[in-house]
């Protein structure tokens, strides 16, 4: 027995989400990378000087698993903490030259996981499916 479309979308979701998580951190194990990391080095790239509280906000990830992650990636020697100027207690992130290149490494395998996932489904396809997702999350924030 088939389940309605609408039974069936969430589930499918949620696998989806797994399995690119799943691909995702098997190619980032060479790195010693994780999809969490990688996600919170990606984003310092992007933004460097973003506090942790802001980092753990854009991620959607609390606090003390962001502080784990962060620690691991100060440990590979990828990050710094920097205390603010204006307030001892806030703590800035930037990369370290290691980090830049490993952030190069992390894009790379990224556009390629890109491209095999979305092999055969058209641009069409795809912004449609994104204008779906996107009605989604508005219907979700619209619940808060």
């Amino acid at each position: 027995m088939t389940l309605p479309v609408h039974k069936e979308f969430l589930p499918e979701v949620f696998g989806l989400v797994r399995g690119i998580r799943k691909r995702f951190n098997a190619r980032a194990v060479a790195l010693d990378m994780t999809y969490s990391r990688a996600q919170a080095l990606m984003s310092i790239s992007v933004r460097e000087g973003l506090t942790q509280a802001e980092l753990a906000e854009r991620l959607d990830i609390r606090t003390p698993s962001m502080n784990r992650t962060l620690d691991h990636l100060e440990e590979q020697g990828l990050i710094e903490r920097r205390s603010c100027e204006a307030d001892k207690r806030i703590r800035r992130l930037f990369l370290t030259p290691k980090a830049r290149a490993q952030a190069e490494q992390v894009v790379d395998f990224t556009e390629d996981l890109r491209r095999e996932v979305y092999r055969g489904i058209s641009p069409e396809d795809l912004e449609r499916t994104l204008e779906v997702i996107r009605r989604i999350q508005k219907n979700l924030d619209g619940l808060e």
